[in-house]
């Protein structure tokens, strides 16, 4: 019998217990699956571009983030840097889940971008969509003795009725990515979206701009339940893009109003809203811009 508890007692001590300490060190060590967040919380220009697509890096090479939210609010901006955000986002979501939730706002340039995820959460009172383009009509400028151009539109770049194509051609190809994003689930028709209006989060799930109302923490749920997550960590991404753009100073950070120019100084879009007399100061250009505040003016 005692020689059976020592055969027992050894079979325990060098076979059972290194197999719990081994399961117990996996469960310390070995990190957990995680859903990464994305945020973008602010107008679209290249900084932002930046930061974004310094995340979308973080997520696409950091193995234990299989799923992602895009947490947004932002009234769009510039044309190119929301097409590239949307573009990376897309590719993005071919290799893992990538669920949208809408804060605040998702409106022109932010509504474009936020396509790039499905399925999309909004609040109910979120505004959402503002489809369409626009710019600053180029000025007649001619030549003449004073003033000599190569061609005749060398100075401007455009004329009146080209840049007109060009604004609509810009808006197709922003009304075709929402259908094709959405597919049989939209209700609305081309020309009523067209129209450029901003729709609450109800009324936009209604016709069918967005999936779900709903919140972050559920938008997490649903990315970690696609990814087939039981137990999962949540990574905010952009706190680690904050710290490599600035060091470890930079989690105190609460938005990318400032970002490095060559990784040294900061740098403002010129687009930005004037605190004092709530106007922008935006260069000639394309924007897939919301202005709530109404008042804008060229430099």
């Amino acid at each position: 019998m005692s020689s059976g508890i020592r055969t027992l007692g050894s079979l325990i001590l060098f076979v059972v217990a290194p197999l719990v300490i081994g399961v117990l060190l996996a469960f310390y060590y070995i990190p957990k699956p995680a859903v990464g967040i994305i945020r973008l919380d602010s107008d679209i220009w290249y900084g932002t571009n930046l930061l974004v697509t310094m995340q979308i890096d973080e997520a696409r090479k950091d193995p234990q983030i299989q799923a992602v939210v895009l947490q947004i609010d932002s009234p769009g901006g510039e044309v190119v840097a929301s097409q590239n955000m949307y573009l990376e986002l897309q590719k993005l979501r071919r290799e893992m889940p990538v669920v949208g939730s809408i804060d605040n706002m998702a409106a022109s340039g932010g509504f474009y971008v936020v396509m790039a995820a499905d399925p999309i959460f909004a609040k109910p009172s979120s505004d959402v969509a503002n489809v369409g383009v626009w710019s600053f009509a180029p000025p007649d400028l001619g030549v003449n003795d004073m003033v000599l151009a190569s061609g005749p539109f060398k100075l401007t770049a455009s004329n009146r009725d080209e840049f007109l194509r060009s604004i609509e051609a810009i808006k197709q190809e922003f009304i075709e990515t929402v259908f094709s994003q959405r597919g049989e689930r939209i209700k609305i028709e081309r020309t009523e979206l067209s129209k450029g209006l901003l729709y609450s989060g109800r009324k936009a799930m209604e016709l069918g701009l967005i999936d779900r109302l709903g919140t972050q923490n559920e938008a997490i749920e649903f990315a970690a339940k696609q990814a087939g997550l039981g137990s999962y960590e949540v990574v905010d991404l952009q706190e680690r893009a904050f710290k490599k753009l600035f060091g470890e100073e930079s989690a105190q950070i609460s938005a990318p109003n400032n970002l490095p120019q060559g990784g040294i100084k900061p740098q403002h879009w010129g687009g930005e809203i004037d605190k004092k007399t709530g106007l922008r100061h935006l260069s000639p250009g394309i924007y897939l811009l919301y202005d709530p505040f109404g008042g804008y003016h060229e430099k």
